[in-house]
């Protein structure tokens, strides 16, 4: 009976700091240095993402505070078209989308999550970030980023992201590995040498 107790009680306690946890960024929301500053502030109890066959990259959350960027790309010349059609749909709180220019972090366009319609704007040259904010939000349904007509396809920034975090984890675990040996060998020396 005592064990059921503390696990109800550990279990109320954990939902309890997660969903205060949720809505630790809610005062951010508006807040434009935030939002443009290039680093990813969230917390979530949810978050599920994947690609589509059709291209498009589909998310949903339970419950979402904070700025996160869902992809960066980069503007070859001035004057491109980059649309972004999104179903994203708000179950609970505020969110919505922004096309951030990470090199004099600015808000190129920002719109609600639950307006349907695409929403163009035309960019100069440089890099973007598409990223999502919100507050106390939850939200499902897809988003595809278009490039002068040619859809951006998401698994290839996956895959870049994925080569990156192999990279990465290989260098970081070689020169723990290599320092580890080194360690050992001069332990064996030292030994060696007193024995």
């Amino acid at each position: 009976m005592k064990k059921q107790r503390w696990f109800l009680l550990l279990a109320a306690v954990l939902t309890a700091l997660l969903l205060c946890g949720c809505s630790q960024y809610d005062d951010k929301y508006d807040d434009e240095d935030f939002l443009t500053d290039g680093a990813n502030h969230y917390a979530t109890t949810l978050w599920a993402s994947h690609i589509q066959s059709d291209g498009a990259y589909a998310l949903q959350a339970g419950r979402y505070s904070g700025v996160r960027t869902l992809r960066s790309f980069t503007v070859q010349e001035d004057g491109t078209l980059c649309e972004v059609t999104s179903t994203l749909t708000v179950t609970e709180g505020e969110a919505k989308l922004l096309v951030v220019n990470t090199e004099d972090k600015t808000l190129a366009v920002q719109w609600p999550l639950d307006s349907q319609e695409p929403v163009s704007v035309t960019l100069p040259a440089g890099q973007y970030e598409l990223r999502i904010a919100g507050r106390s939000a939850g939200f499902k349904g897809t988003v595809s980023l278009i490039l002068n007509g040619q859809v951006s396809a998401w698994d290839d920034v996956l895959k870049e992201m994925q080569a990156s975090a192999e990279q990465a984890l290989t260098g970081g675990w070689e020169e723990i590995f290599r320092g580890s040996i080194d360690s050992l060998r001069e332990a064996f020396e030292n030994e060696q040498k007193a024995a």
